[in-house]
């Protein structure tokens, strides 16, 4: 069994009920493939570096999962054909970390 960290962006055009179905798609699909998700964070609307399909914005979600490395080749076989995501990048990683990506500690501690 094997870490992941996968992070995407969706589109800015999404509304609360559409982010929130397209959140739950990829996590069932994570659990119908034998993976376990360890951790999630959602980062909110934020400032792309460069425009992507004329978009400025876009949400970004972060996920720590487990499981074998078919459960990544399919999360992104149906993320490539998903219009709503803009990217996503998995990298497998030695353990999950136990404390809050530096972009939510700031968030915090505001």
């Amino acid at each position: 069994m094997n870490y992941y960290e996968h992070t995407y962006i969706a589109s800015q055009g999404l509304n609360n009920k559409d982010l929130s179905d397209l959140h739950q798609k990829i996590e069932d699909l994570i659990k119908k493939n034998k993976g376990k998700i360890e951790k999630k964070e959602n980062w909110g609307l934020r400032q792309l570096a460069y425009p992507i399909k004329n978009l400025k914005k876009g949400y970004y979600a972060n996920l720590y999962f487990s499981g074998e490395p078919a459960v990544v080749q399919e999360l992104e076989k149906i993320e490539r054909i998903d219009s709503n995501i803009l990217r996503f990048m998995t990298i497998r990683i030695k353990n999950i970390p136990e404390e809050n990506s530096e972009l939510l500690q700031k968030e915090e501690s505001k």
